[in-house]
């Protein structure tokens, strides 16, 4: 199940990061395949997760990153995927993810909003992810996804 987790991961932040939009499909195969293995295979997955642990993991990722929905700071798509992340990991493991991939969001807002983009790399077009109403979007997902990675790797 490690591979499926580590596949979906990749897909979503692949998706994310060239259309900046994580559809819903994505979504909701991640949650679907996060609760069947929790329910299902506990000791296939690649933290030891229970059924509870799946529940507070989504509906504390939902509810938290709702309410910067609401604000329009985040997408739905972003919330939809932390949801099934949080079921994934659990909250214990979703708290070092979200300071991660928060880290990873900031240091891109500044470097795009700043002109060092043209220094760390001038040959780059760097897509501020401008949409058509001029708001701008950073491709979250692709950063919850990294951090993810990072967080799974010095976990074990």
């Amino acid at each position: 199940m490690g591979m499926v987790f580590l596949a979906w991961l990749c897909t979503s932040a692949v998706c994310d990061a060239r259309y900046r939009k994580c559809f819903n499909y994505l979504s909701v195969s991640g949650l679907g395949l996060a609760f069947i293995t929790a329910f299902l295979f506990p000791e296939a997955s690649s933290v030891n997760i229970s059924v509870e642990g799946a529940f507070i993991g989504c509906f504390l990722a939902f509810s938290v990153l709702l309410v910067f929905y609401f604000f329009g700071v985040m997408t739905a798509g972003d919330v939809k995927f932390a949801a099934a992340l949080g079921a994934w990991l659990g909250w214990e493991l979703l708290l070092l993810v979200w300071a991660l991939s928060c880290g990873f969001a900031v240091a891109h807002g500044f470097i795009v909003r700043s002109h060092l983009k043209y220094f760390f790399s001038p040959a780059i077009n760097w897509d501020d992810g401008t949409q058509k109403n001029k708001r701008r979007f950073i491709p979250y997902v692709t950063y919850l996804s990294m951090a993810t990675v990072i967080v799974l790797m010095l976990n074990k």
